[in-house]
């Protein structure tokens, strides 16, 4: 006659049937039979856990309901587990599982799709020539069973992650990484940092620099270190005024919009670490504004532009345009403003332009007389001191 078991179970055990429970402590698991445990396991050896209850449930010593409801499985991985248990045993679920092989990129694929690679060949034209699709071959080189092949001087250039990274790591500020320079402008021992173009990658706005032969080819830089101040400090005059130009080909309305792009991409296109601050460029444009230097300047570059094509300077259109005034610091004339169809305080600019679109000068009075009064008394004078012959 068998003997009875008393229901003498430790504390804090969560009872499976009136024989069985188990314990968790600090990620200790316990299956004990009354006071005696069965088997000590830890919370994500998952193997034993179900070769445990799997064992029990052949066993009949619990039945499939008590243990989903005790520890919170599914039924269909109890049904798993005791169909393994009765196949192969304990030793069942140690076993590593067993996976399917490759089906498309076996081996000699795999060689043949690395050759190509090396063979210089593009990622998607190797897909397509051996016949797989392209996700399955992105799959196999970030599982490192394919190997891109590292393009030429990959280590010289630059992306914009990394140089947005190590613009954010400069000492001076961001994008300030010349701290040699920047420190010797401080002092007064440099007068301007010299331009150095480096190659990099993907460059914002990097297309503007196309059009920097034909802005020096028009004079952009013709006489200003003659009839402009050069402000002393890191940033040059030409750098300057390299950068106003590209500013207006980028189509940036104020100098207030170069806030919102990144200062050491566009000093990329300048050759610097990076371009001035918005308050920095005030303060260097105010200083080259002063007294009459733009407009010698301006006289100077409308006499070159004349003397390269004198065949033009015969006949010159003349066009008036109205600019409308916002502040408060005067009270202008009003005038008629046609895109607003209202008298608005305004100035009104003349441009003397040649008929091609050549501009040679402006002229912008303080007091609007007229067109007729512009031309006689600013416009001729003019252009009998500057035309050619």
């Amino acid at each position: 006659m068998p003997q009875l078991q008393l229901p003498i179970f430790p504390r804090g055990v969560t009872h499976i049937t009136q024989v069985l429970a188990f314990s968790n402590v600090d990620g200790r698991v316990t299956d004990c039979n009354g006071s005696m445990p069965v088997l000590v396991h830890d919370e994500s050896d998952r193997a034993s856990l179900q070769m445990i209850t799997a064992q029990c449930c052949v066993k009949g010593n619990a039945k499939q309901m008590d243990l989903v409801r005790a520890c919170g499985v599914s039924k269909i991985s109890r049904k798993r587990a005791v169909k393994r248990y009765r196949e192969a045993g304990p030793r069942g679920f140690y076993q590593p599982r067993k996976r399917r092989g490759p089906a498309v990129l076996t081996e000699a694929v795999l060689t043949e799709a690395q050759q190509l690679l090396d063979a210089g060949l593009a990622p998607a034209e190797v897909a397509d020539r051996l016949g797989v699709k392209r996700d399955t071959r992105s799959r196999a080189v970030r599982a490192g069973r394919l190997h891109k092949r590292e393009k030429k001087n990959s280590t010289e250039l630059s992306s914009k992650r990394e140089r947005s990274a190590a613009d954010r790591r400069a000492p001076l500020g961001v994008g300030a990484a010349a701290v040699a320079g920047r420190l010797a402008a401080s002092v007064g021992e440099l007068d301007a940092v010299a331009p150095d173009f480096t190659a990099a990658l993907d460059v914002p706005n990097g297309g503007l620099l196309c059009a920097l032969p034909a802005l020096l080819a028009v004079g952009l830089l013709e006489g200003v270190e003659r009839y402009l101040a050069r402000p002393k400090g890191y940033y040059g005059l030409d750098s300057l005024w390299l950068l106003l130009a590209v500013m207006a080909l980028a189509r940036l309305d104020s100098i207030e919009a170069l806030r919102y792009w990144a200062p050491g991409e566009w000093g990329k296109l300048l050759g610097l670490d990076r371009v001035p601050e918005v308050r920095t460029l005030r303060a260097k444009i105010a200083l080259l504004a002063a007294d009459d230097a733009p407009q010698q300047w301006s006289a100077v570059l409308c006499e070159h532009w004349m003397a390269a094509a004198p065949e033009q300077a015969g006949v010159l259109y003349i066009d008036g345009h109205v600019r409308v005034y916002n502040g408060s610091q005067t009270q202008l004339q009003r005038h008629y403003v046609a895109r607003q169809r209202l008298c608005l305080r305004a100035t009104t600019d003349y441009w003397v332009n040649a008929m091609d679109g050549q501009p040679c000068f402006v002229v912008n009075p303080a007091v609007d007389p007229g067109l007729i009064q512009v031309i006689e008394q600013e416009i001729v004078p003019r252009l009998e001191q500057r035309l050619p012959q």
